[in-house]
Formats: C-alpha cells, structure tokens, sequence
C-alpha cells in the first residue's frame, strides 16, 4: 500500500496481524471496523485459479490496424470468453470491502471472507 495519508492504510498491517483472525464473528468485525463501504456476495475465483489476461486475447495487430470494427468485435470475444471463464470458474462468496487507501491510480480494500455462518473465512488487502 502506498497511501500513507489514510489512518486506514498505516493500520491495516497490524489490524490484520493482532485483530482479525478466522472464526470472528461478522458483529465483532463491524464493532472494531465500523459498516463497510460495501457487503454482499460476489462471484469471485478460487485462490488458485488465475483470471486470463484480456488483453492478450486480443491480436496485437488489431490494435495497430486502425480498423474499429474489427477490433470492437474481437474485444466482444474476448469479453465474452471472459465472461464463460467467469461462470465456469467463479463461485460466490460473502464479502465486506473497506478502503483502505490508493495505490498509484487505484484503490486498495481491505477484503473480509465470510463462511455461511456469518464468521471470517479469510481476509486481505486487493486492488479495485
């Protein structure tokens, strides 16, 4: 994390080291944190499946041939096996985002995983 201006970015590391542990109920991380900016359940990816790179789907060539058509709709394809990926692989979990300050140009959340009993799964620090 590079904002060092957000209390949130400069406590994030220990909160996470010495407060945050799997098991902790949702009610004693909203105590210690506060509401989140947001909660709900995403479709995201297991830890140990990557998300293909988007814009290597796309033919170098289309980029540098000025032909917009071609390239919208190879950017269509690509979206679209994208999206399959996305379905196939994805599997839904219950999230709460707090920011926690900005990277270079994007924002950085702290991420809490929970299990369908409304205790901590997991947590993190990822980029938006």
């Amino acid at each position: 994390m590079t904002d060092h201006a957000n209390p949130r970015a400069r406590m994030v590391q220990d909160l996470m080291a010495h407060h945050l542990r799997p098991g902790l109920p949702r009610a004693a991380v909203l105590a210690l944190l506060g509401p989140p900016y947001k909660e709900g359940v995403e479709n995201r990816l297991p830890k140990h499946i990557t998300m293909p790179d988007t814009i290597g789907a796309i033919r170098p060539e289309l980029y540098q041939s000025g032909n917009r058509a071609h390239l919208r709709a190879a950017t269509l394809q690509a979206s679209r096996r994208i999206n399959a990926f996305y379905r196939e692989h994805g599997r839904p979990d219950t999230l709460m985002l707090y920011p926690v300050g900005w990277s270079t140009i994007d924002p950085n959340f702290l991420v809490v995983q929970y299990t369908g009993h409304g205790r901590v799964k997991g947590y993190w620090v990822e980029q938006h």
